[in-house]
């Protein structure tokens, strides 16, 4: 009975043992990660500074000269510089680590220039003044966007089309006869960039872009006998660049994260 129950007890201590060894041994069940998926659509909105190129080419007369050619030729380049701010809006559909997708913005802006100009006339107590101002007011873009994506981290490229606000105006005073116009001009043409994209939450995602709008045009001013401007004269706008920051909110989702173990 005694060699019994001895030989019952090592074979259970040893029983005990393999069972402890195993459990030791073996691997915890890791429930699998997902990556964010970019696929859904977003709004948001954006601050920033943009820059913009302007030109005017208007001839000033000499009403105190007849028959002479005209006093004053100005070819003005302006350096528009001022804040933006405004909203965006689209959706993205990613497919492996590649991200297409539609975006459309619009902007409201503030990028002013001016030059004024003075001349005392010969033997008279009247001054000859001119006065040009160019303002970018607001800008808008439907554009495609193309990146890559890093799990929540996406950089992209985006090409499509732009349109700009032009308003442009001018004060001439030749010797107490005065002459003001103002005008306002729709733009467009392509606009071009890049941006980073990345997702803090899977609806909350931060952004810094850059964009060219290239939606250069002229317009003809309208001839003044006497004062000016003359037939041809014209003004226009080259090109806007834009540098901003925002933040999206991502309200839908079009199929499940890639689970990653």
């Amino acid at each position: 009975m005694k060699k019994f129950l001895l030989t019952s007890a090592a074979v259970l201590g040893i029983a005990g043992t393999a069972s402890a060894a195993d459990l030791r041994v073996a691997a915890p069940i890791v429930a699998p990660v997902p990556l964010f998926s970019w696929t859904g659509c977003y709004i948001g909105g954006h601050v920033g500074y943009g820059k913009g190129q302007t030109s005017d080419r208007v001839t000033f007369d000499d009403v105190n000269v007849v028959g002479d050619d005209p006093e004053y030729h100005f070819a003005n380049i302006f350096n528009n510089k001022g804040g933006v701010y405004g909203l965006q809006g689209g959706c993205n559909y990613q497919a492996g680590m590649f991200v297409a997708g539609l975006e459309g913005d619009y902007s409201w802006s503030n990028l002013n220039a001016s030059f004024s100009f003075s001349d005392p006339v010969e033997d008279a107590p009247a001054v000859d003044s001119a006065t040009f101002n160019s303002k970018i007011r607001n800008l808008a873009s439907i554009r495609g966007r193309f990146g890559i994506a890093a799990d929540r981290a996406l950089v992209y490229a985006t090409l499509g089309w732009g349109w700009a606000d032009f308003r442009y105006s001018y004060v001439l005073n030749d010797s107490g006869l005065v002459n003001a116009a103002s005008y306002s001009k729709n733009a467009d043409g392509i606009v071009y960039g890049a941006g980073v994209n990345y997702a803090v939450t899977d609806w909350l995602i931060l952004r810094a872009e850059y964009l060219h709008y290239a939606v250069g045009k002229d317009f003809n001013l309208v001839p003044v006998p006497e004062i000016g401007p003359a037939i041809g004269d014209r003004a226009g706008i080259q090109s806007i660049d834009v540098v901003r920051v925002g933040a999206d909110w991502k309200f839908n989702w079009w199929g499940a994260p890639v689970a990653r173990y």
